[in-house]
């Protein structure tokens, strides 16, 4: 019999492990301690409505995707829709729309920033070239840091085909997104600068003057590679992996929080109790975000944002204000007014969609509307009873005046409720959202193992490299399937 795994945590990188550890044999058990799959890419029911945990756009899904790879090798084929035109982005003095149309993006590009139109066309071409090479590699599912052989997935043979790509790519390995930009010698035009920002600090946790270009080059041109959603959001591709996970034979104890976890040195086995499962492991995998006692995480070792959202519901005819236009999926609002900016990092990410009860049925006269933004969660965690109480509103104010500005909203709103880094602790059990940061230390020069120096304990997730966002936790959770299977077949052989 192969080897048990208990997996703590159901976010995407845990059940992706998951997934193919069932798959290939293994027992596999995961403990959560939401009521729900999916952590940041989940859902909670709040107002009798399903929101959404955080994530709402999946990558990697266009025909020869990375999240489509991994996917088919489970043997799923789920139903989504692709977005044409994922998002605006609202600046102070202008907004640019992102269409996946070639052609639609260039004249965008243009028109947004025509100021100096030319030189951005030319860093777009060049960053999107880098991005193309990145999204290459990470097709050879080679896995950094590399410790070992099979970490290196196809890279040889990809290296050895593609020589001029790995050039290039050996080129900008310590570059920042600013130092591309200082080539172009954009670096001081503000409007683009901003829009840059807006979209790294979403995406990789960060801005120009410190995210790696590498992984940076991939965040900004994956939108017009490929943006999808699903019928029920991110959560729904959770809920059909926790399905496959159990026709396998694997068990996911929901509402069941570890309350302690040990390692027997005699039996090289874990021992682990969770309010609905005490029993014994050969292997650990963590994907909570967070440490048990002395056992390895990461999430005290690097700088990550705390999230401040406002879940809602608004009428319908909201959209009517925006007909003639295509409306987005998404839109980033960056704010130039001091007080919001006291008590959170732009850019404001807001999303109007399908409402749906509890049920998961359609609500036909309401919209859903999230509205979510980067904060420093100490800023929460400190605060007395009686100022945690007065900030969280002050802020939800401020936020959805932001909003107004440009949706009219307070006459359609119908329900609105804000939650800080000290609801994410209540429910999710950590404070800090997103994982860490990819400058040029995490992403390059140190980039974040899922082994750890504890005896068969792994790491997946958002605190692992690849770090932020679905796709890259769903990544890091392969990645550690393989590892275990190898490790396991490299024993049996001996």
């Amino acid at each position: 019999m192969k080897p048990s795994v208990c997996i703590i945590g159901a976010g995407i990188g845990g059940l992706t492990a998951g997934a193919f550890l069932a798959k290939d044999g293994f027992d596999v058990t995961i403990l959560e301690k939401a009521t729900t799959v999916g952590g940041s890419a989940g859902f909670y029911y709040r107002n009798n409505r399903r929101f959404p945990t955080g994530a709402t756009i999946a990558f990697g899904l266009e025909e020869g995707g990375v999240l489509k790879n991994l996917l088919a090798k489970l043997g799923m084929n789920p139903p989504f829709m692709e977005l044409l035109h994922p998002m605006d982005v609202i600046l102070p003095d202008r907004e640019v729309s992102i269409y996946k149309d070639k052609s639609e993006w260039e004249k965008e590009l243009q028109l947004s920033f025509s100021e100096r139109k030319e030189d951005v066309l030319l860093f777009w071409e060049k960053l999107e070239q880098i991005g193309e090479d990145v999204l290459s590699v990470t097709k050879s599912e080679v896995s950094l840091p590399i410790q070992r052989i099979y970490d290196l997935g196809t890279l040889p043979s990809f290296a050895v085909k593609n020589p001029l790509s790995l050039a290039r790519l050996a080129k900008y390995t310590t570059w920042t997104v600013e130092k591309l930009l200082n080539a172009y010698k954009l670096d001081t035009y503000m409007p683009l600068r901003q829009f840059l920002n807006a979209q790294l600090v979403d995406a990789v946790q960060t801005d120009v003057s410190k995210a790696a270009l590498l992984p940076s080059s991939v965040a900004l041109s994956i939108y017009r590679k490929g943006s999808f959603v699903f019928e029920n959001g991110m959560g729904q591709l959770c809920e059909l992996l926790e399905e496959e996970i159990r026709k396998k034979g694997g068990r996911v104890y929901l509402s069941s929080p570890l309350k302690d976890v040990a390692y027997d040195a005699t039996s090289k086995q874990w021992k682990v109790e969770s309010r609905k499962c005490n029993s014994t492991f050969s292997t650990i995998i963590n994907n909570s975000g967070v440490s048990f006692g002395d056992k390895t995480s990461y999430e005290a070792d690097d700088f990550s944002w705390g999230a401040f959202r406002i879940d809602g519901t608004v009428k319908v005819d909201i959209l009517d204000q925006l007909l003639g236009k295509t409306l987005p999926f998404a839109y980033q609002i960056v704010s130039d007014n001091p007080h919001v900016n006291k008590y959170c990092h732009n850019p404001i990410y807001v999303t109007f969609h399908q409402s749906k009860n509890s049920a998961g049925e359609n609500v036909l006269d309401e919209v859903m509307m999230t509205i979510s933004v980067h904060t420093e969660e100490n800023k929460w965690l400190q605060l007395s009873k009686e100022s945690y109480n007065e900030n969280k509103v002050l802020l939800m104010e401020l936020l959805l005046e932001e909003v107004e500005k440009n949706f009219r909203l307070k006459e359609h709103l119908l329900f609105a409720e804000a939650g800080t880094p000290v609801t994410y602790k209540k429910f999710m059990g950590k404070s800090k959202v997103g994982g860490f940061p990819l400058t040029i230390t995490n992403a390059v020069l140190k980039p974040r193992s899922f082994r750890t120096n504890l005896p068969n304990w792994y790491i997946v997730g958002e605190h692992t490299f690849p770090g932020p966002g679905t796709l890259s936790s769903a990544l890091s959770g392969y990645y550690v399937s393989r590892a275990i299977t190898k490790e396991y077949f490299k024993k049996s052989e001996h």
